[in-house]
């Protein structure tokens, strides 16, 4: 059974954390831990989207290249090639698009607005949970 993305979205929604291009990575650390969060929207000083910042662009562009977390910039590390698909999308849509880019967040937009950023932790809870239901019915089946 095809399942669309608003119903994978976490109950209640996360608020989506938004850092400007010129905050430094030290703040984009600090409040991704803050929030126990793993991805920012990053937005220009006129409010304008940018892109996505990640743990993993921060190792990547960082600790990798051997970057200074304090005066490197969100601009340094954005990652502005993001995938936007909508609560209307099939789940299966984004687990592709996150397969084939390999990144473990897109955002999902409606009517011109973010609602939400999709993880690969909330896809596998989806996921999991799925299952859980799939084998519950089947053993029902077997056992009436």
């Amino acid at each position: 059974m095809a399942h669309l993305i608003h119903s994978v979205l976490p109950r209640p929604p996360r608020k989506i954390v938004y850092i400007k291009t010129a905050d430094s990575v030290k703040k984009c650390i600090d409040i991704m831990a803050e929030n126990n969060i793993g991805a920012l929207v990053v937005l220009d000083d006129h409010d304008k989207f940018i892109g996505i910042v990640s743990e993993r662009d921060i190792l990547l562009s960082c600790l990798h290249k051997g970057i200074d977390i304090n005066t490197a910039k969100a601009s340094d590390v954005v990652f502005t090639k993001v995938t936007i698909l909508s609560p209307h999308d099939l789940v299966e849509k984004a687990m592709q698009v996150m397969t084939d880019t390999k990144r473990r967040h897109v955002l999902i937009c409606e009517k011109n607005e973010f609602i939400a950023i999709l993880s690969i932790g909330d896809l596998l809870f989806h996921l999991l949970e799925d299952k859980a239901r799939e084998v519950e019915h089947l053993e029902n089946y077997i056992y009436r």
